[in-house]
């Protein structure tokens, strides 16, 4: 509110009689807890003002507080272009990013405000798990019990845990094993966990700081997650990915429903949700997860991915590619989204998208196993459409790429 009063005044030196009218009148109806009157008041503002800075930062605010974030997104988003100095605009348009699922979009805007539980949000959605460590500690230090920022700060440690561990893998059996950690007898571990991340942004590769760290990391996550209130939706979230990791498909599934039934909003859970289901082979039930993820989270491209994938599945070719469609928009050239759109469009018999989508992948990818799918998709392509001399040439690419595969 104090963004949109404080835009009012820089408007003001400038304004005619009648967008100061709509001006006042929206702003008032802000204060008042009345943002669709807002909203209506500050689209005449814009009308009046299109190229003003201030009119679209307070338009997008009010649409923000009505929570149409995909409106509020392209008006703040303008604001911006016009004056990129405006700090309100950047944080409201951070977190409208975020809710969408467009994590990546809205680091840029959140980094300019510090607000570490949104930082965090972006960095462990990007997966710069360093950052959401340090970002969620921060957080924590003022809501020590907060279930949310216990959840994400436990899985951020744990998701960098693994990844610590798999680069040590990588050195080699004995990198690190020399020196022994004392992440279990550290006072305060997640502390710890943050001081050995800012150890190792100056020596990434160094075994003994690796190994320490993946120790402490691993106790933290359980420290974090061992304060989360038993029989809280984040509880039970915490129990589902545990028995999904151990296949426990069917535990985790229950699990993950009472999490909902709890808690129906929290972005995360059906997509989660929807990838047990679809391990089970429950493609039906699975659909209905990811399309609800997507619903909260419409701008979030994984799930999309796994929708369109889910949908090919259970026979639903169109469909498939439509939500496939909508992810490559959001995020282009990623292979996985390409491989798979071209299967759903050949599915849909749409030759000309299916060969369009796996050319594209191979011009950016002509060498793992996703770009000898692409090559065998093409061959199969070909075949139906009367083409053998590039159904040969293709099916010549995958032999020779599933062959260096085995090597």
């Amino acid at each position: 509110m104090i963004v949109t009063f404080v835009t009012f005044l820089v408007l003001a030196q400038v304004m005619t009689p009648e967008v100061i009218e709509h001006a006042h009148a929206g702003t008032d109806a802000m204060k008042q807890g009345h943002p669709d009157v807002a909203v209506q008041e500050f689209l005449r503002v814009v009308a009046l003002q299109p190229d003003s800075a201030s009119a679209h930062a307070n338009l997008g605010e009010a649409y923000f507080q009505s929570h149409d974030y995909a409106a509020a997104i392209p008006e703040l988003q303008r604001a911006l272009q016009i004056s990129p100095q405006l700090m309100g605009p950047h944080q409201t348009l951070g977190v409208a990013l975020l809710v969408e699922g467009d994590a990546a979009g809205a680091l840029p805007h959140l980094e300019k405000n510090h607000t570490p539980e949104l930082l965090g949000l972006a960095y462990l959605e990007t997966g710069q798990l360093g950052g959401a460590i340090m970002a969620f500690q921060a957080a924590l230090e003022r809501q020590p019990d907060d279930p949310d920022l216990l959840y994400y700060f436990g899985r951020a440690a744990s998701l960098a845990a693994k990844r610590t561990s798999d680069q040590l893998a990588r050195m080699g059996p004995d990198a690190g094993q020399h020196r022994e950690s004392n992440g279990d007898a550290a006072a305060d571990p997640i502390k710890e966990t943050v001081r050995l991340e800012s150890a190792l942004a100056g020596k990434p590769n160094d075994p003994d700081l690796l190994f320490a760290f993946h120790r402490t990391a691993e106790v933290a996550a359980r420290q974090a997650f061992g304060k989360i209130a038993a029989g809280s939706a984040r509880a039970h979230q915490v129990v589902a990915e545990h028995l999904t990791d151990s296949g426990s498909l069917a535990e985790a599934e229950r699990e993950y429903q009472e999490a909902l039934r709890l808690q129906p909003y929290t972005s995360g859970v059906r997509l989660a949700l929807g990838d047990v289901l679809a391990a089970e082979g429950k493609w039906a039930q699975a659909i209905a997860q990811f399309r609800g993820e997507s619903a909260l989270r419409p701008l979030h491209v994984e799930t999309l991915y796994r929708l369109g994938y889910a949908l090919l599945k259970n026979g639903q070719p169109r469909d498939a590619q439509a939500a496939l469609s909508r992810a490559d928009a959001l995020q282009q050239n990623t292979p996985a989204i390409l491989l798979a759109l071209g299967q759903a469009a050949l599915a849909a018999n749409d030759a000309g998208q299916a060969e369009g989508s796996w050319k594209k992948l191979l011009a950016i990818d002509g060498s793992s196993e996703l770009a000898a799918q692409a090559h065998l998709g093409l061959a199969s392509l070909y075949r139906t459409t009367g083409r053998p001399a590039d159904a040969e040439r293709e099916t010549a690419a995958y032999q020779q790429l599933e062959k260096k595969g085995k090597l």
